[in-house]
C-alpha cells in the first residue's frame, strides 16, 4: 500500500470528549470527520497526524499510541483503512482550519462520547463515523485503553 492508501486520523480526547470537524465539499452535504488524511513521503504515522490536525484544527497534539487499524468500511472511495491515533491538544483553541480545494473545514466540536443518547440523528445515521465513534468510546471505557503522552511527548511532522 503507498503513503496514500491509508488514511491516518487522530482521536482528539478531552476526557470523555472528541474532537470532531466539519467538512464541507464544494458539490456535497456536510459531514463531520475525524481530523486526518494521507501521509507525504517520508513522513511518518505520528508525524502525519500531528501536521493533518495542525493543519486541519489549528492545534497542536501529542500523538499516542494505535487505537484501531481497520479497512475503510464502507469503503469511502479515496482511502483502504483508517489508522486511528489517540491524541490530547498540547497548544492552543481549535478552530476551523483551511481546506483542500475539493471541500473546506467550516467547524469545529467536541462530542461527549459517553452520551450517545444525546448524538442528533444524522451523526448516528453516518456509516462512516458512527461505527468509529463507538470505536473510540469503548477504548476510552476500557480499563487497558492506552495511555496518552504527556505534553511533552509531542510529535513535530518532519522531526524522526
Amino acid at each position: 500500500m503507498s503513503a496514500r492508501d491509508i488514511r491516518y486520523q487522530a482521536a482528539v480526547v478531552d476526557g470523555q470528549r472528541l474532537l470532531l470537524l466539519r467538512c464541507a465539499p464544494r458539490d456535497e452535504a456536510p459531514f463531520w470527520v475525524l481530523p486526518g488524511g494521507g501521509r507525504e513521503d517520508g513522513e511518518s504515522a505520528e508525524a502525519c497526524v500531528a501536521r493533518e490536525v495542525r493543519e486541519e484544527a489549528c492545534i497542536e497534539v501529542a500523538v499516542g499510541p494505535l487505537l484501531y487499524d481497520v479497512p475503510a468500511d464502507p469503503p469511502d472511495g479515496t482511502y483502504t483503512g483508517w489508522r486511528t491515533y489517540l491524541c490530547r491538544v498540547t497548544h492552543g483553541e481549535a478552530a476551523p482550519g483551511g481546506g483542500e480545494g475539493w471541500a473546506e473545514i467550516t467547524a469545529v466540536r467536541w462530542l461527549p462520547l459517553d452520551e450517545p443518547e444525546r448524538w442528533e440523528p444524522a451523526l448516528c445515521a453516518d456509516p462512516f463515523l458512527h461505527p468509529q465513534l463507538l470505536q473510540i468510546g469503548a477504548a476510552l471505557r476500557d480499563a487497558h485503553a492506552p495511555d496518552i503522552p504527556p505534553a511533552g511527548d509531542v510529535v513535530h511532522p518532519g522531526v524522526p
